[in-house]
């Protein structure tokens, strides 16, 4: 094989890498939607109280929950909570409301255009 073609064989291999890199689908890449921070209040057996900022955009992960009340504390949003059995619904959370949610497997995502601050006070089950 002569210089060059062996200077063009290994040439086209290093740039082909990249490009095939490149080419791959982005799922490593992809972004998932943030979710949203809690700052704990108090936490004992029976029940934890938290305050948060719900961000447009921002999601609790699928998780079970135990009974909860939030308080909408400043800002007013809409909530889609999407339930382990695939049902969804949506939730208008208004400044100053109080909204209770029984125990499930859900998640919550902020669909609206504004933020707010809440304050969810949720039971644990007896152990």
């Amino acid at each position: 094989m002569s210089k060059l073609r062996r200077l063009c064989a290994s040439h086209s291999v290093a740039l082909l890498g990249p490009a095939f890199f490149l080419s791959l689908p982005a799922t490593a890449q992809d972004k998932k939607a943030p979710i949203r921070a809690q700052k704990i209040l108090l936490e004992n057996d029976r029940m934890r109280a938290t305050e948060s900022v719900f961000k447009p955009g921002e999601v609790n992960p699928m998780e079970a929950r135990g009974h909860r009340v939030t308080r909408v504390l400043k800002g007013s949003t809409t909530i889609e909570r999407s339930h382990s059995n695939g049902k969804t619904e949506k939730i208008e959370w208004k400044e100053g409301g109080v909204y209770y949610s029984p125990a499930d497997t859900a998640s919550a995502k902020n669909i609206g255009k504004s933020e707010v601050t809440i304050y969810t006070v949720t039971m644990k089950e007896k152990k």
